[in-house]
This record gives C-alpha cells, sequence and structure tokens, in this order.
C-alpha cells in the first residue's frame, strides 16, 4: 500500500510540473507582449502646443497643433473635445515634428463653442497614451 501511494504521488507530481511549466510559459508570452508595450506607450510624449477655435459660415472648427516630444514615433488615433469623441484618421508624428491634426482646415465640431468657455482637448494614441489639456475658445 506504501509502495501505491508513492507511485500516485510521483506520477500526480510530475503531471502537476509539466502543467505548470506549459502554463508559466503561455503566460510568459502574454505578459511580455503586454510590458514591452507599455515600455514603447511611456515613451510617447504627444503635446498640444496650439488650438485656435473658428467658425466658417455655419460650420465650427478647432485647429490643434501637437507636437511629439517623446523618443519614439507617436500615432494620435482619436482626438476629444469636452468629452466628445471626434474620428479622425490617425496621424504619425516624427519625433520632435509638429503638424496640425486633420488637415489644413482643422477638425470639424459637431455644434458651436461659447466663446470665451474652457474646452478640454484630449489626444490619444493607438497605444493608449493620452495627453488632456484645456484651451479657450
Amino acid at each position: 500500500a506504501n509502495l501505491t501511494m508513492l507511485i500516485i504521488v510521483v506520477f500526480l507530481s510530475t503531471l502537476l510540473f509539466t502543467w505548470s511549466i506549459a502554463s508559466f510559459g503561455a503566460y510568459q508570452t502574454g505578459a511580455g507582449y503586454w510590458f514591452s508595450n507599455r515600455s514603447l506607450a511611456n515613451q510617447e510624449r504627444p503635446v498640444v502646443e496650439n488650438v485656435f477655435f473658428y467658425q466658417s459660415g455655419p460650420s465650427y472648427f478647432a485647429k490643434i497643433y501637437v507636437r511629439n516630444v517623446g523618443t519614439i514615433e507617436v500615432t494620435i488615433d482619436s482626438v476629444y473635445i469636452n468629452s466628445t469623441r471626434y474620428n479622425i484618421t490617425p496621424q504619425t508624428f516624427g519625433l520632435n515634428q509638429v503638424a496640425l491634426l486633420v488637415g489644413s482646415n482643422g477638425l470639424p465640431l459637431s455644434g458651436p463653442f461659447a466663446k470665451g468657455a474652457l474646452q478640454k482637448i484630449t489626444v490619444a494614441t493607438i497605444r493608449g497614451t493620452t495627453m488632456a489639456t484645456t484651451w479657450v475658445a
């Protein structure tokens, strides 16, 4: 009986060891990808340098100038003005490059803005880095 119990314990411990090695290997690759992606995101530094709100006919626009002051390229994926998301075509900024978001006219707004009111602007990158700033319209 003792020999049978010893064989069962050795078999189960071998099975547990094999399962744990396989599981940790699968988790390690996912965690490695997550940590390397967060490491790259920590090197992103988009900065909103200037914002200009204007009206052209019945339409309202915001010209948003963004500079990349980080150590890697930044791809801006979304822009939020006062918590309203504006879909834009992803735009890549090289190191220390400044550019106007969304072409020469700027970002078309969904509605009017109050002159002199604070406007919260948030830009988000593809890697999940966000930068929020406040401007006066």
